[in-house]
């Protein structure tokens, strides 16, 4: 939904509880300011200001919270107290609390009731109307979310694509103490604009202004002033799920599945909105990434969908109970060890997510859907295929890459490897099992019209295992029509490989440094025109014959 500052809300929520609770983040724990919409400055701001926490934001008039509403009604649920009013700033409809009470209800159900995650918990006082909160519910206050008590506190001022809502602390003493605050109409006040426009309202002879949220809320599906029911139900899933983590988050350390598991489980929970697919081209046109250093945390809610969908829907508690144990272990420890529990290798595993979700937008077409992670696959953006260099990249790790080539050097990548033949519209992937495959697929290079290598490397990963059939060196393709022309195996023993005509002349040298040697399409067509040649590594020895035909 939205740009990746619009949903920047979300990040607020968490950035927010760190500044509440003025803990200083460990080395993984909160995103650099550039990438994260200013919810830094956020954090930065309400450090500034932890002593006047429980202080009323003044508006433009010096006019107190209360000032902007009147009466303040509630709505409870078996699991919830909503606060809402019904005029002024603040204002809903009853409609919308309607929907919001069976939102959260349906939230809880799912979260609690059939994830089997701990339950929320709630303070005793409400944090903008400042009502007391029924034990046992846990609150949910529906309001402006711009013009909301002392919002430098709660982060709503650094909203400046708009918020949905935000999972905040109440209690300084007990953490794992929230409530949710819910935009009242998804409308948002358009912090970044050149000018805002602005109401007012009397009270006491006081005439008390307020910024109007006159902009919508939108996701590249649709407006959510609009479908305000569906903007609600995504919005309580994620919400929640917040209220969930942060019963066994640490707030002193921050990870990226925060938000990229609260943006997965709207999709699992409400398929029909497709809010998380704004979002998706974030991860797939910036391959080559540490998926924990991405600029949009909620675009990698895939990952969450596809661990959802292809191991169970418990995966997850599994690794928030892993955080609570050990916070020191950041997620790919985590997933390590829940996916270890069931004799499976997290290199794989996100080897197999990285080839799938290569398959978006038209791509999708190109393959049987048991291979796309989510249904909805095809309307995803493409991803982003960079044309290779002539050797396999040095990958960081947790990130993947897609590539264009007939063939690449594999002597020194340290990770998994598939290759992606596309013919007739047609895809087939080939996992890399050592180079016996390589060799395989390098000799059906006519078979197919264009090859995509997907690299994926996890952690640790290792190099691609070596099968030598055969020592005896030789050229691939053979006979060489384009691409890369490549040598193999070469014998440490020698520098370069030696290239002549069949009248002996010498057409070009090449010095090596790997055991696999390419040599680019446009050297060889500028050095050799058609015909019959001859190669060998070193000045010296038996030379091998090869063809070249275009």
């Amino acid at each position: 939904m939205l740009s990746t500052c619009s949903r920047s809300y979300k990040k607020i929520a968490v950035a927010a509880l760190l500044a509440f609770f003025a803990f200083a983040p460990a080395a993984e724990n909160l995103p650099d300011v550039a990438s994260h919409c200013g919810t830094m400055h956020a954090v930065i701001k309400r450090q500034k200001n932890k002593g006047k926490m429980t202080a009323a934001r003044k508006f433009t008039s010096n006019c107190e919270p209360e000032a902007y509403y009147d009466t303040v009604y509630t709505r409870k649920t078996k699991h919830f107290e909503i606060f809402y009013t019904l005029n002024g700033v603040h204002a809903t409809t009853a409609a919308f609390v309607d929907s919001v009470a069976a939102s959260m209800e349906k939230a809880w159900d799912h979260h609690v009731g059939k994830l089997g995650m701990k339950k929320p918990i709630g303070g005793s006082v409400s944090y903008h109307f400042q009502k007391n909160i029924d034990s046992g519910l846990y609150p949910v206050e529906i309001v402006d979310l711009y013009n909301v008590r002392n919002a430098s506190v709660v982060g709503t001022d650094q909203c400046t694509a708009g918020c949905f809502g935000i999972t905040h602390p109440t209690d300084y003493n007990d953490p794992q103490k929230t409530e949710i605050l819910l935009d009242n109409d998804f409308y948002y006040v358009p912090i970044n604009a050149s000018s805002l426009t602005y109401d007012s309202v009397t009270v006491n002879d006081d005439i008390c202004k307020y910024a109007v949220a006159t902009a919508e809320l939108k996701s590249v599906e649709r407006s959510y002033v609009r479908d305000w029911g569906m903007g609600i139900r995504v919005t309580a899933f994620h919400e929640l799920y917040h209220a969930v983590q942060l019963r066994y988050m640490s707030v002193d350390y921050w990870s990226f599945w925060f938000e990229a598991s609260a943006s997965g489980i709207e999709e699992v929970a409400a398929p029909d909105v497709d809010d998380y697919i704004s979002h998706v081209g974030s991860v797939l046109r910036s391959p080559g990434l540490p998926l924990d250093n991405y600029p949009d945390d909620y675009g990698l809610g895939i990952l969450y969908i596809y661990l959802y969908f292809h191991f169970d829907a418990m995966f997850d508690k599994k690794i928030w109970e892993g955080f609570a144990k050990d916070p020191n272990t950041n997620f790919q420890g985590q997933l390590s060890k829940v996916l270890r529990e069931r004799n499976l290798s997290a290199d794989s595993v996100f080897h197999d997510f990285s080839t799938k979700i290569s398959f978006a937008g038209k791509r999708s077409l190109a393959v049987d859907s048991n291979l796309w992670i989510n249904a909805d696959q095809p309307k995803w953006p493409e991803a982003l295929f960079k044309e290779a260099p002539t050797a396999a990249p040095d990958m960081e790790k947790f990130s993947f890459q897609y590539y264009t080539a007939d063939d690449m050097d594999f002597s020194s990548f340290k990770g998994k490897a598939s290759a992606v033949q596309y013919s007739n519209g047609k895809a087939t992937v080939t996992p890399i099992i050592n180079t016996s495959t390589l060799d395989k697929i390098r000799s059906q290079s006519l078979k197919y019209d264009s090859l995509v290598w997907v690299f994926s490397r996890f952690a640790d990963s290792d190099y691609i295992p070596e099968v030598v059939k055969d020592s005896t060196l030789r050229a691939y393709p053979t006979p060489w029509r384009n691409g890369n022309l490549c040598f193999t195996p070469l014998p440490k023993g020698k520098k370069f490989i030696e290239i002549r005509n069949r009248r002996g002349d010498l057409v070009m040298r090449e010095n090596y440094t790997h055991s696999t040697h390419c040599i680019d399409e446009s050297t060889v067509k500028a050095k050799m025109v058609p015909g019959l040649y001859r190669f060998r590594a070193g000045a010296h020895g038996r030379s091998q014959d090869m063809m070249i035909i275009y």
